[in-house]
């Protein structure tokens, strides 16, 4: 077919299908920049309406889709309290550690960190009564909850596993909980450590959260804040996979003003991110 011919049927294809590509093109949008997608795609998708939608879709959508599958998005379908009867359940019936950690997920998504707390303590008994995955899950709901004694006293009797994701783990809970002691000299040095192994951003984002909650370093803290932010929509595909929990968690913590992050006392609760592993 003429190229002249081809432009011509390009040009009906757009004005018949146009209302249905403009909609496309402003789900795209959006997703673009609430996912945080690299910006230069708003370009491919409106400067080549049925092109750009379509390498969209197929190299950034179809992609984030298939890491999930039908049963994960019917989960997700559920309510919340929908989801932590079933885990309860599931653990009533069988009280494994996967089962005790999945409810502990669910109560922590829905800030219940009392009753997270009260999970987690029930699992350490017998031979996991010193299991460190328990342990330090358990510290860091007593960090959410504002009780950073109970946290301290957790990481001072935990002893992390040999693997590398476990012990940076048990690094970067032990940062947080001296700084909210007001021991930034013996924090700081563990920060910085996590931080120059750029293994996720998570170090990063609790530092910035320390910076905005002394109210010293505010400026200093919203850059780093602003850097992950840059940094996540430059990412590959599997950073982006990886550390997507880090980008919603500064774009939120971004939105607050500095006032509104203070220390937390020992009955205030904080709504922070989970951190599963820093890797």
């Amino acid at each position: 077919m003429h190229p002249y011919e081809l432009l011509i049927m390009q040009g009906w294809v757009l004005t018949l299908l146009g209302p249905v590509l403009l909609l496309a093109q402003l789900a795209c949008l959006i997703h673009v920049i609430r996912s945080g997608r690299p910006y230069w795609w708003l370009w491919v998708i409106f400067g080549f309406p049925i092109v750009g939608l379509t390498a969209y879709l197929l190299l950034e959508v179809r992609q984030s889709v298939a890491k999930g599958d039908l049963h994960t998005l019917l989960w997700r379908l559920k309510s919340s309290p929908e989801r932590i009867r079933i885990l309860e359940e599931a653990l009533a019936d069988s009280t494994t550690v996967k089962n005790r950690l999945r409810l502990s997920d669910e109560l922590h998504a829905a800030h219940q960190f009392d009753r997270e707390c009260q999970v987690l303590a029930e699992g350490l008994r017998g031979p996991f009564k010193d299991d460190p995955q328990l342990l330090m899950r358990l510290a860091q709901a007593h960090l959410e909850a504002g009780r950073v004694d109970e946290a301290a006293a957790m990481i001072a009797r935990t002893t992390p596993e040999r693997s590398l994701d476990s012990q940076l783990q048990h690094s970067l809970l032990k940062a947080r909980v001296l700084s909210k002691q007001g021991r930034a000299d013996e924090a700081m040095p563990i920060f910085r450590e996590l931080i120059a192994r750029n293994r996720s951003e998570g170090p990063r984002y609790f530092y910035a959260e320390y910076l905005l909650q002394s109210g010293q370093r505010i400026d200093e803290a919203r850059a780093i804040l602003n850097d992950i932010l840059l940094r996540y929509r430059r990412g590959t595909p599997v950073w982006r996979f990886q550390e997507r929990r880090w980008f919603y968690a500064a774009k939120r913590l971004l939105k607050q003003p500095p006032n509104a992050v203070a220390m937390p006392s020992k009955e205030t609760s904080v709504v922070a991110e989970v951190v599963d592993s820093p890797s």
